[in-house]
Parts: structure tokens; sequence; C-alpha cells
């Protein structure tokens, strides 16, 4: 499998991201904001798949392979295709992603997909970062998880939950659990809030659970100013490390994230429990919109249609991501009874309510402005 990765974490922090786009992503590719010639394009999927063949790859950025069971995506996708995938800076954040596309518009390594926070949405497209693209089965996407002009798709979502090191406290069942003292200096987000869509969800989850709503981020930053204030609050170097380094105790992410962890955290020794707190479930998508002018327009249509297929479906559910599809086909049982054993329980996904890009960009706007003012770790 042909797989190119050159960087290791998904969330930076700002200082991090500016580095980055400065030193290893400024190019001179075109400003242009030209959408890719119709007729370079496929008519319809068979046509698609052909000329997709012969352009012989895709090019993604920001798809780990532990996140939402990508390397299973990757694996079955070229195994069925026959198109090479390349991915460039796995762990970059959806910040990170928007830049390199501007920076290295028009040139042959240009992203042609990307897998993006819902609050970036917005900026992709008023940025024109990326084109409009109807996979073949576009109708039976739920409306809340595609732009209605068919900009991006919204493939899978998850659910905001905690990974808690069992030998070093208890597990927490609420955001009020965490401001116990045995909780000080275990405590940490999976990122900067300013920077990536998981830590944006920790933020929300933390309101909802203190009285905010979808339409009002605020408590959520109250709290995690005071849980820094306590000393329970630490930054963390890497989510996915935390756990084992000892940075933490207790790491926010969304849970098919850790589901995709597991194996790697018990060769690591590491006892830990993941729990969704009770008082504040929150979920959300990444959206995966294609690129203007994609070097290769039909491999990255492929790779959009594949992720919302019936067997793409399959690979998110198997890595604990809820795809996008998941009531249609759970009900026409076309999810294995694995997959189904991998997502949450019913009953959170009942409580799950799934923010609009308009409610992203207004909590954006708060966090950017807030977030370095009042939490100070």
């Amino acid at each position: 499998m042909s797989i190119r990765q050159f960087f290791s974490r998904r969330t930076v922090t700002l200082g991090t991201a500016t580095l980055l786009t400065s030193s290893l992503l400024v190019a001179c590719g075109s400003a242009s904001s030209e959408t890719t010639d119709a007729s370079a394009i496929g008519s319809d999927l068979d046509e698609i798949v052909s000329l997709a063949q012969d352009e012989g790859e895709v090019r993604l950025i920001a798809y780990p392979e532990t996140w939402a069971n990508y390397k299973g995506h990757f694996e079955e996708f070229e195994e069925k295709y026959g198109v090479d995938i390349l991915v460039d800076s796995p762990d970059a954040s959806s910040a990170e992603e928007l830049e390199a596309v501007k920076n290295l518009r028009g040139q042959d390594n240009q992203p042609d997909v990307l897998d993006i926070g819902y609050s970036f949405t917005t900026p992709a497209k008023s940025q024109e970062l990326v084109e409009e693209y109807r996979p073949s089965n576009w109708d039976s996407i739920p409306d809340n998880l595609k732009d209605p002009e068919g900009e991006w798709v919204g493939a899978y979502y998850g659910v905001l939950s905690v990974a808690v090191n069992t030998d070093e406290v208890d597990v927490p069942t609420s955001f009020e659990d965490l401001k116990d003292p045995q909780y000080r200096g275990k405590v940490a987000l999976p990122g900067d809030p300013r920077q990536g869509a998981s830590s944006i969800a920790t933020v929300f989850a933390a309101s909802l659970a203190n009285g905010g709503s979808l339409d009002d981020i605020q408590p959520g930053i109250d709290y995690f100013a005071e849980l820094a204030e306590m000393g329970n609050l630490v930054p963390v170097s890497d989510a996915s490390s935390a756990l084992t380094t000892g940075e933490a105790a207790v790491v926010f992410d969304w849970n098919y994230n850790w589901a995709g962890r597991t194996e790697q955290l018990e060769k690591d020794g590491v006892n830990f429990e993941t729990i969704v707190l009770e008082d504040g479930v929150f979920g959300n998508y990444y959206a995966q919109p294609v690129t203007i002018s994609s070097p290769h327009p039909n491999a990255a249509r492929l790779w959009v249609d594949w992720l919302t297929s019936d067997e793409g479906s399959e690979q998110y559910a198997l890595g604990g991501a809820i795809p996008a599809r998941f009531t249609e086909l759970a009900e026409a049982g076309k999810l294995s009874d694995e997959a189904l054993d991998n997502l949450p329980d019913p009953e959170i996904l009942e409580k799950v309510e799934l923010p609009t890009p308009e409610q992203g960009d207004a909590a954006n706007s708060v966090i950017a402005t807030e977030w370095a003012q009042k939490v100070k770790y």
C-alpha cells in the first residue's frame, strides 16, 4: 500500500501551525478560484472509476491510520480500485488543512480531499478552497450531514469521550467530577480549541454540562478557565500518548480515536477505561470536501464516494465512527455485528445533537477572543 506519512500529530498549537505553514507549506501555486474543467470529470460513477484508475492516485491530508479506522479504508479502497493513496501530514489540524490548499494550490502535491471539522466548512467555502461534488448516494445522506450546495459531505461523526488511566484516578462520570482534587494536574484536552475540532468539541461538551447550549459555548470556556485555575487542567504534547507518558490521566477525544488507540495502549501496559460524561453528551462530524482544481479530480471524487458507500460505512463503524448513513444501513442489516458492537450505546446516540456550521462559526469566534484571555495553563 502506498501511504506516505510525514508528521506525527493531528492537533498542534498555534505556534507550531504557524511554523509549519511558513516553512513547509509555502509555495507559489496559483491563487485562481477556477474549478475543475467539467470535461475532465466522469459523468457517472463508472466513468469516474475508470478515469481515477488512469490518474493512479489520490492525495489526502490529515488522515491518520488510527483515526476512524482509516487504515482499513486505505486497504479496502486500494484493493478494490487499484488507486494508490498518499497521505501528507496525517495528524495536521483542520486549520492546517486549509492552509495547505491555499499554499499548494495548482501544484501536483495539492491535497485532493480534506477531512475537516464541521466548524471549518464555512471558511473552506468562503475562501474558495473546495468545489461541488455530490457522491452517488447523495440523496441517502441526512441533510444535516451535507452542504446544500454540494461542496462537502460529512461521511461520519463521533461522540466526545474521555479515556481514563484507572491506575492513577477514579473514573469520572461528569464534568463536575473533574473538579475533585484527585484530578489535579491530570486532565487534558486533545489540543488547542483554536486549531482542532476535537478540542472545540470538548469545550462544547463542557458548555452543555454547565448550562450552555449549541448557541452558547461561553460556559465551556469558563469551566476550563476554572479547571485551569484549580491546577487540574494540563497541556499535553500529544493526546494519543498522554496516558502512556503520564502527562495526564484523563484525556478528552472522539470515541473512535480511543478505539483506534486501544491496541497500542494495551501494548504499553496502560489500564484504562473510556466513557462519555453523562452531563455533557456532544457529537459532531468531519467533512470530506474535494479541493478546488484537484490534481486528481476523479480519484478525489471516487474517494468521497467510497467514504459514503456501504463498504466505506462499514469501515467507519469498525473503527467506532458513526457513518452518516447509519440509520438506513442499520435498518437494512447492512452493518456487521462486529461493526455495530464498536459503536456507542444507542442511548448515547439518541442524545447527540449535531450543531450547524453557523453554530460552529459562532463558537469559533467566541473561542478566538476568549480562550487565551481566560484559560491559563
